[in-house]
């Protein structure tokens, strides 16, 4: 106890001698020096009358305004936020006093964890949710500064974004930034002068962030495997030119749920759906086999259809991609599935970017290309058959595989972009229930897609196992 007053003394010796506002010296006994840079210092502080801790940022007033670090504090209100408390100041120096966040930095928290792919979107999901409240204030605020060290996680896993020591409101008027600020690797090019900071800044900053903590690693590296829909919200979010970006977090936040693995939860909850409804299910494919092995297709005049769909499977697959991904795209199942759909489907379930998706090449030979999904020019309008569905379902997972066609041999007599595919498909049983060879429906669609969705999650659990 002796050793703990020594140290508040001797804290309280240097903030006298320092200058700082008598009135703050009386508030609050200063505890520990959390940082220090050239021209401010941060504190943690205890209130006297309360015995409440606060944090404590004192700034060199000839080198920082009061009025732009207050004036954005005392327009935040969010649970992800530090509050404003209050302010000090004296002719050298002023203190703005906000709320402390108990909690640990999001870089310790990754650090000491490890975070699977479902666990970052979790995370990354809340933090756009705070910096799309941010980006909607009029004007708006831009962080600048968005980084692990900067993002605390509590004690009930929500996190907080703090430290907006260089934050600005975006101004119309102006064309570049006046203060050139920022943590190399996360501030974006035009943080360093090249225009105005906008919302697109922190948007940089954000990929920057997701890629950190799904990589451990803030730069680029194409060595390392990620899950492909992520990889492309990392790159949108990260282009070098502020246009190439999204536009706003909202874009980016959906972008993130399409992405989104499945989370151990929902692996959870179909097993024990599963095991509570095996015994019904045995009963009544018992009934179907005694069905079919008994049924005369002609004693009322009818034909044996080509095709039997399979109901049941195309209703637990349409249920599996809303709950997943909140589609409605394959809720009517009887529907043709068309050449539209399939895109919107990439766009939607996997976050793809749309100019990717929608803007064919047909000047180029058909070939596989990271410049465009569609290998040729197709109408929106156009049915999708087997072969087509198959190839789009594995570009979507495994885009190696659809662009692999080292297996071909001779002349194939379909692109062999759709060769390759219907192969994988069929080893991996992704076509299991997709009965139609041509005009597939929604419902068959669907299928297709929750089956590959569960193959690629286990694939990819078994490879992270070997690693």
């Amino acid at each position: 106890m002796t050793d703990r007053a020594t140290a508040v003394q001797e804290i309280e010796s240097l903030f006298s001698q320092a200058g700082y506002p008598d009135d703050f010296l009386a508030d609050f006994d200063q505890l520990e020096c959390l940082a220090f840079h050239h021209g401010w210092e941060t504190f943690l502080v205890r209130e006297k009358a309360t015995q409440q801790l606060y944090v404590a940022k004192c700034y060199d007033a000839s080198l920082f305004q009061e009025k732009d670090s207050c004036s954005i504090l005392t327009r935040l209100h969010h649970e992800g936020l530090p509050s404003f408390y209050g302010s000090y100041r004296n002719d050298s120096m002023f203190v703005i006093v906000r709320s402390y966040i108990e909690g640990v930095p999001l870089s310790d928290y990754a650090r000491d964890r490890a975070l699977s792919q479902a666990d970052v979107v979790r995370i990354c999901v809340k933090l756009a949710d705070i910096i799309i409240y941010l980006h909607s204030l009029t004007p708006p605020v831009i962080h600048r500064d968005i980084k692990p060290e900067n993002i605390i996680v509590t004690e009930d896993e929500n996190i907080v974004l703090i430290d907006f020591d260089i934050a600005r409101t975006f101004k119309i008027s102006e064309e570049t930034d006046t203060v050139f600020l920022g943590t190399k690797g996360y501030a974006p090019p035009e943080q360093y002068g090249f225009t105005q900071t906008d919302r697109r800044s922190d948007i940089y900053s954000f990929g920057v962030l997701l890629r950190f903590l799904l990589t451990d690693s803030i730069r680029e590296n194409s060595k390392i495997r990620m899950y492909r829909p992520l990889r492309r919200v990392i790159d949108r979010c990260t282009a070098f030119a502020p246009e190439s970006r999204y536009s706003d977090m909202n874009q980016v936040k959906r972008a993130l749920l399409s992405a989104n693995p499945r989370a151990q939860a929902m692996r959870i909850a179909k097993i024990s759906i599963c095991a509570i409804t095996a015994v019904g299910v045995l009963c009544f494919a018992g009934i179907k086999i005694y069905e079919k092995a008994t049924y005369n297709p002609f004693t009322d005049g009818s034909v044996i259809p080509l095709v039997m769909p399979d109901e049941e499977r195309q209703i637990k697959a349409v249920s599996y991609l809303q709950e997943k991904y909140g589609t409605r795209l394959f809720d009517d199942r009887a529907a043709y599935y068309t050449v539209g759909m399939m895109k919107n489907t990439m766009i939607e379930l996997f976050g793809l970017d749309e100019d990717y998706v929608r803007i064919p090449n047909p000047a180029e030979p058909p070939q596989e290309s990271e410049a465009h999904l569609l290998p040729w020019s197709l109408d929106d309008g156009q049915y999708m058959d087997r072969g087509d569905l198959a190839y789009y379902v594995t570009k979507a997972y495994w885009p190696e595989v659809a662009a692999d066609w080292s297996s071909i041999r001779g002349n194939p007599e379909e692109y062999p972009g759709i060769t390759v595919s219907l192969t994988w498909c069929k080893e991996h049983g992704i076509l299991t229930g997709v009965n139609r060879p041509r005009d597939i429906s929604c419902g068959e669609a669907a299928i297709a897609f929750a089956n590959a969705d569960q193959v690629f999650t286990e694939l990819q659990a078994a490879q992270n196992k070997k690693t």
